[in-house]
């Protein structure tokens, strides 16, 4: 009988494991509009369309968002350039996510490589870029001037981006450090799905900790020597 129960209790233990598995978190979030002016570039996604640009009219650029609950505003890129923001000041509700594999990889070197950097109005349309590079690209090679998605050359400016794109990649794909950002991803069936990035707090490097440890024996002397006798 005991048996019976127990083992009962660990099915129903799985069970609800697994359902809280599935359920997924969610967060509702307002678009605030444009992070900057933003640079309009005319953009192919040649697995959606070989002919008509995805972004022909887009400011490209960081996004400005907040959480409904607080108000603490925060910055997000585009995954999906076909997709709208919607009307800003609403409140819509984002499914959390994360990124795996390869994606995950390249992402996290291209956040840790440029993403403390970015100034510009042209600096945040050549990262945005290369976001879109690394997730929509079906091909072999990361190059936003050639490949199924791609920028359309059309003047000095959409150069002058597409070369600091590609210099995005290029320090992202040879990156080997630490993990700088915890990167989350924000999905809506209707609108734009959305990364985001939250500072990870620095791991002491081994000489910190010996600076550490060594202030620690230091304090420790001068405490001794001050003890009566």
């Amino acid at each position: 009988m005991k048996k019976n129960f127990a083992a009962a209790s660990l099915f129903a233990a799985g069970i609800l494991v697994a359902q809280a598995a599935a359920a997924q978190a969610t967060v509702s979030i307002k678009w605030q509009g444009l992070d900057t002016s933003g640079i309009k570039l005319s953009t192919m996604d040649t697995t959606v369309s070989s002919t008509v640009p995805v972004t022909s009219n887009y400011a490209t650029s960081a996004l400005n968002y907040t959480y409904t609950d607080t108000g603490k505003s925060f910055i997000a890129y585009c995954i999906e350039p076909v997709q709208g923001n919607g009307r800003a000041n609403i409140a819509r509700t984002y499914n959390v996510d994360s990124f795996s594999g390869v994606q995950a990889q390249n992402l996290q070197g291209l956040f840790s490589t440029a993403y403390a950097g970015l100034s510009t109005y042209n600096d945040k349309a050549a990262f945005q870029l290369a976001v879109w590079e690394m997730l929509l690209e079906t091909g072999s090679t990361l190059d936003v001037t050639s490949g199924s998605f791609h920028v359309s050359i059309t003047d000095g400016v959409s150069a002058q981006i597409a070369t600091e794109a590609n210099s995005f990649l290029a320090n992202a794909l040879a990156y080997k450090g630490p993990a700088l950002y915890a990167l989350t991803k924000l999905t809506n069936p209707q609108l734009q799905d959305l990364v985001t990035a939250t500072p990870l707090s620095p791991v002491p490097e081994p000489e910190s900790y010996a600076l550490f440890l060594g202030g620690l024996g230091i304090v420790g002397l001068l405490a001794r020597r001050r003890m009566p006798r």
